[in-house]
């Protein structure tokens, strides 16, 4: 009876003994799993597209749309947003804020990711300025200021954050429904992008963000009527188009966690 006793008390501490293993073992896979998991600080800048201006449904723009689809994602503990977008802003005007705001200062000394918007602005200056007098040689001018602004920024973000990816937006057409036959502008826009490109080259994990393919309407059948990625003002994003731009900023931001370059 003694035997059949300690047997019995054996098989119950061998089995409770892989019970409590196993626990731990598990407890210690969900905190390597927890571990794991990226917190998300993302610091936007830039003018009114990352005000988020146009977005019918006050859904914030491409930030909020993006701060959504991220929080879903199983490698993703949490996300955080700054915005910092201003409308109307000009490159310039968005490197004297970083320049004197301690505030955005500090916000992106502790980003690990920071997506631009800018450069619109100074396009719609030389059309504002020149109307349609405008030639193409006023805009390569404006670019060549533009780029050497967004040298100073990234020199600036790179100064404060030397190794949160930067994601900067290229600009888009916003005229190819109501005013198709101004061709020029196509290769201004395209021109513009190019250059941003190069300028990204420069500096260590930068990522152009392309949206003008997904943004402006090349339908014949659209030709005369209202852009349908666009609000009611005929230049900003309606928030259909803002899901464009958070879609395809999401996908490099997904391929950023998964080098682990987002930490």
């Amino acid at each position: 009876m003694n035997k059949k006793k300690y047997w019995l008390a054996g098989i119950a501490i061998i089995i409770l003994a892989a019970i409590l293993t196993f626990y731990f073992i598990q407890k210690e896979q969900d905190r390597k799993r927890e571990e794991a998991r990226v917190a998300i600080n993302l610091v936007a800048m830039g003018d009114s597209l990352t005000e988020g201006s146009g977005d019918e449904e006050n859904d914030g723009g491409y930030v909020g749309i993006v701060e959504s689809k991220l929080a879903k994602r199983e490698d993703v503990r949490s996300v955080t947003t700054e915005n910092y977008g201003v409308g109307g802003n000009r490159s310039d005007q968005l490197l004297k804020r970083l320049d004197t705001q301690s505030d955005f200062q500090k916000d992106v000394k502790e980003a690990n990711a920071i997506s631009i918007t800018i450069g619109g602005n100074d396009v719609v200056k030389v059309i504002r300025s020149k109307l349609l007098d405008a030639e193409k040689s006023d805009f390569t001018k404006a670019n060549a200021k533009f780029d050497a602004n967004l040298t100073k920024l990234l020199d600036e973000i790179r100064d404060l954050n030397p190794d949160a990816p930067i994601y900067v937006f290229g600009i888009y057409n916003p005229y190819t429904t109501y005013f198709s036959e101004m061709k020029v502008l196509d290769d201004i826009i395209a021109d513009w992008n190019a250059s941003t490109k190069e300028t990204l080259a420069k500096v260590n994990d930068t990522h152009f963000i392309s949206v003008n393919k997904q943004l402006e309407e090349r339908s014949a059948t659209k030709t005369g009527k209202a852009n349908p990625n666009l609000s009611s003002d005929l230049f900003h994003p309606n928030h259909s188009g803002y899901q464009k731009m958070a879609e395809a900023l999401y996908e490099q931001m997904v391929t950023s966690i998964q080098k682990g370059n987002i930490e």
